[in-house]
């Protein structure tokens, strides 16, 4: 593989030296910039990206020090080579705390570079390879298999994991698509056996519990239903596979014998709580809320067994909120959602809201929650209302929205032009900041501690935010918008002023008048006084 490299020298014959002396191809490498000081120098490493910077230290304008510090902290993977006429322990010291790869006196010579750049070479290949490596990351993935699957299982009892994602995962989750049904289960420590727990297990972390409830978990539920263990809070979830309506009666059972045999071995009353069965596996949010609820009897029906809502509550009326996840969810899709993804959380709703028996005052107390979830996002954004939402200011279902059909299509209709609006005000947001920056630029253009740094501090954002957004709304970068700000009032003062050369440097930002006059002639092709005298 070939490596590109940066080299940095404000005299030119020694740049133009080291380039010929070496035969850059047959070590590897290619020569793509080179500067003459390091303010050239950051800019070219910002835009072209090297993998190796060579840079002398004594230069105007910025050292090599500093240059070198700067880029590796742009690019912590670049490789440093400092070369120096001045045998200086301090330099070569400083040299090694930039992460330097090498410090060589000057004059440089072909034989000891060209057996540097054959190291630097042979560590970027072993870099490169092992990012390559796929066995290697094939032997990570695996390591991270347990990991990547208590993540999946909570984003999956949460409703974070769509359809399609869920297909693309389902292996990993280790779920039968083809299943009749699935449901969720979840094992939680009774509040009051904290402090048993502690007596009983005096020398170990008191998070080897739920580790020990897991595992009697796993021993036991294979033998009653196809299940996926894992970690859920301080509980332990359990997502079950169903293969017909009679086996949420086996994982009843299953979950029973863990809370009798977590009692029986450590005396530790543990509680299963069961949710009913769902048909789509990227439902069992629902499932897991259902859980929970049944969690709840306990109190009632008693500690250390398994409870299943649909024992304690054969007969439940619905009763449909908009909160939690569900307002999460669509007020997300809302905020960053694609037009698709927000359609997908809007018709979810609706097949919740079909699947109960629902009267006409749920309804409207269902509307009135979505309404205040509108009010709050659009309050969030500072966004007025309006018209926006006024065709809902009195909603009575039964009278203005005549069919669940017509409300669906009210509810994805509010939640595109919402987040249209909400779209068009970060765009408002984004070009603000732009205007304000380039105001304050061009009002002090003559500070010359100006950076992107104390611009994004005076608009409370953060410098790469900021950095990434100018460049992206202006097609250039911010030093090169402010160096043509710099060198257009330059050409002003040189020609509706008398003013020296070093009092305009000044003026425009540069104390430095040197290297004021080497930005403006490789800004405009000539120095300061002969575009003076041009004029005469």
């Amino acid at each position: 593989m070939q490596y590109t490299v940066l080299l940095v020298d404000d005299e030119e014959e020694i740049r133009e030296g080291i380039i010929r002396k070496i035969d850059w191809e047959s070590y590897g490498f290619r020569i793509i910039g080179s500067a003459g000081n390091g303010s050239d120098a950051l800019e070219i490493a910002e835009n072209l990206q090297p993998d190796v910077v060579m840079t002398d230290v004594m230069m105007p304008f910025m050292d090599g020090l500093e240059l070198g510090e700067r880029i590796v902290r742009m690019n912590p993977e670049v490789k440093l080579l400092v070369f120096s006429g001045a045998d200086e322990f301090e330099y070569a010291q400083k040299a090694l705390r930039i992460q330097a790869v090498e410090y060589i006196l000057k004059p440089i010579d072909a034989q000891e570079l060209g057996d540097t750049l054959t190291k630097i070479k042979d560590t970027l290949d072993k870099e490169y390879e092992a990012k390559r490596n796929l066995e290697t990351l094939r032997e990570h993935y695996i390591d991270s298999i347990p990991v990547i699957r208590e993540q999946t299982m909570v984003a999956l009892v949460e409703g974070r994991v769509t359809s399609e994602q869920l297909e693309k995962k389902s292996g990993i989750a280790q779920l039968d698509l083809e299943a009749w049904g699935y449901t969720v289960g979840l094992l939680e420590l009774e509040p009051n056996q904290r402090t048993k727990t502690r007596e009983m297990f005096p020398n170990h972390d008191e998070m080897l519990i739920p580790v020990t409830l897991k595992q009697i978990a796993d021993e036991i539920l294979p033998s009653y239903a196809k299940v996926t263990t894992f970690y859920y809070d301080d509980m332990v979830g359990v997502v079950v596979n169903l293969y017909g309506e009679k086996d949420i009666f086996k994982v009843i059972e299953g979950m029973d014998h863990v809370c009798k045999t977590m009692q029986k071995i450590y005396n530790i009353i543990v509680t299963g709580g069961i949710g009913t069965a769902c048909k789509d596996a990227a439902k069992l949010r629902y499932a897991r809320k259902e859980a929970q609820t049944a969690l709840s009897y306990r109190v009632a029906f008693g500690s250390g067994q398994a409870i299943y809502l649909g024992d304690v509550e054969p007969q439940k009326t619905s009763v449909l909120q908009f909160q939690g996840s569900d307002e999460t969810e669509l007020m997300d899709a809302i905020k960053v959602g694609s037009k698709e993804e927000i359609c997908e959380q809007v018709k979810g709703l609706f097949e919740k809201i079909r699947g109960q028996m629902l009267s006409n005052s749920q309804l409207e107390v269902y509307f009135i929650e979505v309404k205040i979830a509108f009010m709050r996002l659009l309050q969030y954004y500072e966004i007025e209302a309006g018209s926006m939402l006024d065709e809902m200011e009195s909603l009575h279902v039964a009278d203005e929205i005549h069919s669940l059909q017509e409300a669906e299509r009210w509810l994805t209709r509010k939640s595109l032009e919402i987040s249209r609006v909400i779209e068009e005000t970060r765009k408002n947001s984004r070009s603000m900041i732009t205007m304000r920056a380039k105001e304050y630029m061009l009002e002090n253009y003559g500070d010359e501690e100006l950076s992107v740094e104390k611009v994004s501090g005076i608009l409370h954002v953060s410098p790469n935010y900021f950095s990434t957004l100018f460049k992206k709304e202006m097609q250039v970068s911010f030093i090169a918008y402010l160096t043509d700000i710099r060198m257009k009032k330059a050409v002003e003062f040189l020609d509706m002023t008398d003013d020296k050369s070093y009092v305009i440097a000044e003026k425009v930002g540069y104390s430095d008048p040197n290297y004021f006059s080497h930005v403006f002639k490789k800004h405009f092709g000539v120095s300061p006084q002969k575009y003076r005298r041009r004029g005469e």
